[in-house]
């Protein structure tokens, strides 16, 4: 049989503890050592898997969470505040069903203040996003994004935004030349290591 390049894998299947999780009546899968603020208005509809170290804050607003979710360690759920005629109130934070919002590592955390986040969404590891955004469906976020304030994104997109340090200068001579020249590799610009 042939072996197909670029073809895309499904993920290994994951076994969790059962002493670790308690499973309710719907097939959620929340963790023992998940911390629920409110949970009485916390909804999660079915088959949503919450891990270790997850905090949902729900004693500010409700948190509607879909179906098929998975929402990793380290992430923070917490409704969006905005101000109200001198006041500040919390607007409820929905997630849609097969949401992936990934882990935080080395104590970073993943952070979702979004008003809305719509069906197959896929948030990646140590994430911000933003007071009351308003997130589609069928959109990627690239790990690392902060995502501002009342940003709405389409349908269907791929989100990043990755800071990154200087990694190399370009000599005078590389800009006459592409990359596919068939001139030595010492022309290029070599990459500094800070």
């Amino acid at each position: 049989m042939e072996k197909l390049s670029g073809a895309v894998h499904e993920p290994p299947a994951i076994h969790f503890e059962k002493k670790a999780y308690i499973q309710t009546k719907l097939g959620n899968k929340i963790s023992k050592r998940s911390i629920l603020y409110g949970s009485a208005k916390i909804r999660v509809l079915g088959k949503t898997i919450v891990e270790p170290g997850v905090i949902i804050r729900g004693d500010l607003a409700t948190v509607d969470l879909g179906k098929n979710c998975v929402i990793c360690q380290n992430s923070v759920l917490r409704p969006p505040d905005q101000r109200l005629r001198g006041h500040r109130i919390f607007v409820p934070l929905k997630i849609g069903d097969h949401c992936i919002i990934e882990k935080g590592r080395l104590y970073k955390i993943s952070v979702i203040q979004a008003a809305k986040i719509a069906d197959f969404v896929q948030i990646g590891e140590n994430c911000v996003i933003g007071k009351r955004c308003m997130i589609s469906s069928c959109v990627m976020i690239q790990d690392g994004t902060v995502v501002p304030s009342k940003t709405p994104y389409s349908t269907i997109s791929l989100y990043f935004s990755h800071p990154r340090p200087l990694i190399s200068f370009l000599s005078r001579l590389f800009f006459p030349f592409s990359l596919s020249s068939p001139f030595p590799s010492t022309l290029l610009p070599q990459p500094l290591f800070l």
